[in-house]
């Protein structure tokens, strides 16, 4: 049967092919070199023993004491490199030896002198079985390692190219039912393969966005006021306090979390948020801009909103910091709150048999403004805010900085430093009971 994609096992082939020959090569160039320097040094072993042997022998042969020579060679531990000896006289008659002369030897002589005079001639014949035999060894090791490693480069070679045979396949069905309305559900990469990694990752990228955009479309969906509305019939302006919650570096948040990640994180925030506003009778109204927008007195204005809006921004801050311990993966997301107080207009909207409005006006930019400058787990809130708050609540403020607003005139801020102990621990409590509630939910 013919296979679609005979490339992997071209691949494969090639792989194998390519690591023998090299292998081949490396090994036989490695064995000769081998070969040579053990020859280099049984020839150097050899012709050391013949320069001792030679001081040995030259009293004895001047003597031509035969039977001494004779000794002497017997009694010489040649080693195995030296397969024999020969000693002859000035005229080139042998006169003792010892060993046996083989084919495969290398012939060495020493002269024998005394007193600056020849007096004969020592000959030595070098085995070179023992140098053939270990870097044949060598030869056979190397032959079986090459032979191995070419196997196993044409299994790999095979595999990672079939891998990126197997994600051709899949990515071709899966553009086909992208085409045909389905989900765009990219295979797993193949392995790394520039051109792929750069297709793959330019359709994972279109993937990721248009999953980003649902899913954070769907999210703060639920950050729009719904329920209870405010029946807004003309244009006309309200006095409140707001919240604005900034969710820092959007952008680079839809970047770094999945579609799915960054959904399931602002729902969560927003149960924690939508209960804190309805604890302290304030509206999660909607998202606007780059941030969560709460308003205090949006239904019946009352003195208390503004002192409302303090305690829910911190019991804000402090859901947002309880839920971040909690849970790993809502550290990702980081927010800046400030606090302002000042008239917002209603201008009513009509979406087809639903009513509804859009906040228009300073206020609203103004706190948006100070939520950019503010820092995360604290509250910052406009001298606006702290004016309407009467002095006997008790709380702690410090001097924060001095924004500019659209005039270009300098506008004092202040942070909030500390509630009064009851209130303390009365948000601390509420901390914990909407964390649970959310937990169990």
């Amino acid at each position: 049967m013919t296979r679609s994609f005979p490339f992997s096992q071209i691949c494969g082939l090639a792989g194998a092919t390519q690591v023998l020959l090299l292998g081949l090569l490396i090994t036989f160039l490695t064995y000769n070199n081998l070969s040579d320097q053990l020859e280099r040094r049984l020839q150097q072993d050899a012709t050391r023993q013949t320069q001792r042997l030679a001081l040995t022998l030259a009293h004895s042969l001047i003597q031509q004491d035969r039977i001494s020579l004779n000794l002497a060679l017997a009694e010489w531990q040649r080693g195995e490199e030296i397969s024999a000896l020969r000693v002859l006289d000035t005229d080139g008659q042998v006169i003792a030896e010892i060993g046996k002369t083989l084919d495969n030897r290398i012939h060495i002589s020493r002269s024998i002198t005394q007193d600056d005079q020849v007096v004969g001639v020592i000959q030595a014949d070098i085995n070179l079985a023992a140098a053939h035999r270990d870097s044949g060894r060598y030869l056979s090791l190397a032959l079986i390692a090459t032979g191995l490693s070419a196997m196993l480069a044409g299994l790999i070679s095979y595999f990672l190219a079939e891998r990126v045979a197997d994600y051709l396949r899949k990515l071709s069905r899966t553009l086909q039912g992208w085409h045909d309305d389905e989900p765009l559900q990219l295979p797993p990469p193949p392995p790394p393969v520039i051109e792929f990694d750069q297709l793959h990752t330019a359709l994972n990228n279109i993937r990721e966005q248009e999953r980003q955009r649902l899913a954070l479309e769907k999210a703060l969906g639920k950050f729009l006021y719904n329920d209870n509305k405010v029946p807004v019939k003309a244009t006309t302006y309200q006095r409140c306090a707001l919240i604005y919650i900034e969710i820092s570096e959007l952008d680079v948040l839809q970047s770094r979390l999945s579609a799915e990640e960054l959904a399931q994180a602002l729902g969560e925030y927003h149960r924690l948020l939508n209960q804190a506003a309805k604890l302290y009778n304030g509206k999660l109204d909607r998202y606007q801009g780059d941030g969560i927008v709460m308003i205090f007195g949006l239904n019946d204005e009352n003195e208390r909103d503004t002192l409302h809006c303090v305690y829910a921004a911190q019991l804000c801050l402090g859901l947002m910091q309880y839920a971040r311990q909690k849970n790993p993966h809502l550290a990702a997301i980081s927010f800046r709150a400030a606090a302002h107080w000042g008239p917002v207009l209603l201008a009513p909207l009509e979406q087809g048999d639903e009513s509804h409005y859009s906040l228009i006006g300073d206020t609203l930019y103004w706190a948006s403004h100070l939520a950019r400058r503010s820092e995360e787990y604290r509250l910052l809130a406009s001298q606006t805010l702290l004016g309407e708050l009467p002095p006997e609540y008790g709380l702690e403020w410090e001097e924060g900085p001095m924004v500019a607003d659209l005039q270009g005139n300098q506008q004092a801020n202040f942070w909030l430093t500390a509630l009064p102990e009851n209130s303390r621990t009365l948000i601390d409590r509420q901390i914990l009971h909407i964390a649970n509630m959310t937990e169990q939910v």
